[in-house]
């Protein structure tokens, strides 16, 4: 289940404590939209560390962080954080009892109340593209038992095409 939440006007600046409340509050996934369009969405921190888990389960190192293309300014403080606005990557912003901060990537945000991650904000490309990656991945897994037993039953299976 995932709860959207449409951005009608873009002047109102975003209530990232009434989104992440919610997150926190029904353990379900937000996702603000434009014009119809998921531009991000804000999972509950046990979700993405779930999903991180099997998504990046081939990769001994973590992901490498872009690097700026040519013609861009590497030393730009801003990020656009799932075109919702660029900000600045060292000022930690309040929202009520959750402190909001961009990550060194630029694309993520971590919501914190009271010390812990309580939510984590993601562009909606790279949401779909770790639920994607990790649902392969898992589905791909066998434990040793498991695998073993699998094994055993195909080998009692009759071939293809027999009764």
């Amino acid at each position: 289940m995932k709860i959207v939440v449409e951005r009608q006007y873009a002047s109102n600046p975003i209530d990232y404590e009434r989104l992440v409340s919610l997150v926190e509050s029904t353990g379900e996934r937000v996702v603000p939209t434009e014009g119809g369009v998921p531009v991000s969405v804000l999972f509950p921190a046990g979700v993405v560390a779930r999903l991180e888990h099997w998504a990046r389960a081939d990769f001994a190192t973590p992901a490498p962080i872009p690097q700026a293309e040519e013609g861009e300014d590497a030393n730009e403080p801003g990020w656009d954080v799932g075109r919702l606005r660029i900000e600045p990557l060292a000022n930690p912003r309040e929202y009520g009892p959750y402190t909001r901060y961009v990550r060194a990537d630029g694309r993520r945000v971590s919501f914190v109340r009271s010390g812990t991650v309580v939510a984590v904000q993601l562009t909606a490309d790279e949401a779909a593209w770790l639920e994607d990656r990790a649902m392969h991945k898992r589905q791909g897994y066998m434990d040793p038992k498991q695998a073993a037993a699998f094994a055993e039953f195909l080998a009692r299976q009759p071939p293809v095409g027999e009764q």
